[in-house]
């Protein structure tokens, strides 16, 4: 039997292939936005986010203005000189080492005590079943919410009572008040997102309540744990009322405390451009800490929002 030539169908041309739209207004429509209403909302959040960061650019910019300036009948937004004698001042000034000393040993304390006693209290209360357990839960919840300004009075007659005005150590305990009750509320979403089961193996291979709870527990509640100090660590920081009602007669004073002393000067009134100085210079370890955690934090917030 002959061999049947087969002939090659002919090639048809390529088409031309689309061309590629550009992967901003291809994620646009796919979100199911258009380009008209995206252009809108990236102006408001620009919008927004220039009036948030306004109050930041004016205490940058204060610091380094002149005298004349700073007094001048109309503001402006830029210096006509630059000047560093708010700094000069703030760096001449002897108690302001010793209140930033007493700030970290403050802030140092709170946090670590806040995080111990909170998180052994998140654990009891994620992993063990006791009576008073939902109302434990609902107080925690139910603290975070009652004014600082509600309970300054009491805390006072307390720790006046126990004789803690006028002590770091006081200022430590008081800030335990408003610390723990948010460690307890945040680490117990992480430690229910953990599986009981994890434990129960560990103690199955060998390992005691403790082995499992410093291999497994801790471990996997570190993001958690991040989280909390650093909020914690904030929120001690740049705490003002509490500091100055029950150092207010011990001589001590905080970081915030000292800042409100060149709102009136002795000798020059005012000194607002040394006092943004001072501000900038006491916000800046807040700023790195959070700078320097902030993809742990961001991993912690969104690691213990599943459930709870």
């Amino acid at each position: 039997m002959a061999a049947t030539d087969i002939k090659a169908a002919p090639a048809q041309p390529a088409a031309t292939a689309p061309a590629k739209a550009p992967r901003r207004a291809r994620k646009t429509r796919e979100a199911g936005r258009s380009p008209v209403m995206t252009a809108v909302w990236n102006t408001v959040a620009l919008g927004f986010a220039a009036v948030m960061g306004f109050p930041i650019y004016w205490m940058v910019i204060t610091t380094f203005k002149t005298n004349k300036d700073l007094i001048a009948k109309d503001p402006t937004f830029w210096p006509s000189s630059f000047s560093f004698e708010s700094f000069t001042t703030i760096f001449d000034d002897k108690a302001f080492i010793p209140a930033l000393q007493n700030t970290v040993l403050i802030t140092v304390g709170s946090v670590l005590l806040g995080l111990v006693v909170g998180f052994l209290a998140a654990v009891a209360v994620a992993r063990f079943e006791f009576r008073g357990r939902n109302f434990f839960i609902v107080t925690m919840l139910i603290v975070q919410m009652v004014p600082l300004l509600a309970i300054i009075i009491p805390l006072y007659v307390v720790m006046n009572g126990a004789g803690l005005t006028g002590a770091l150590l006081g200022v430590v305990l008081a800030y335990l008040v408003f610390t723990i009750p948010y460690v307890v509320w945040t680490l117990r979403s992480f430690i229910v997102n953990i599986p009981a089961e994890l434990d129960e193996a560990a103690m199955v291979d060998g390992c005691t309540k403790w082995g499992a709870f410093f291999r497994i527990v801790l471990p996997l509640t570190l993001p958690g744990l991040v989280t909390t100090g650093v909020y914690s660590w904030i929120q001690a920081w740049n705490e003002f009322i509490v500091a100055n009602t029950l150092l207010s007669s011990g001589g001590k004073q905080t970081s915030m405390i000292w800042l409100t002393f060149y709102s009136t000067t002795p000798t020059r009134g005012a000194d607002y451009g040394a006092q943004m100085a001072g501000a900038l210079l006491v916000s800046l370890p807040v700023i790195l800490l959070f700078v320097i955690f902030q993809k742990k934090v961001s991993a912690g917030l969104t690691a213990g929002a599943v459930k709870g």
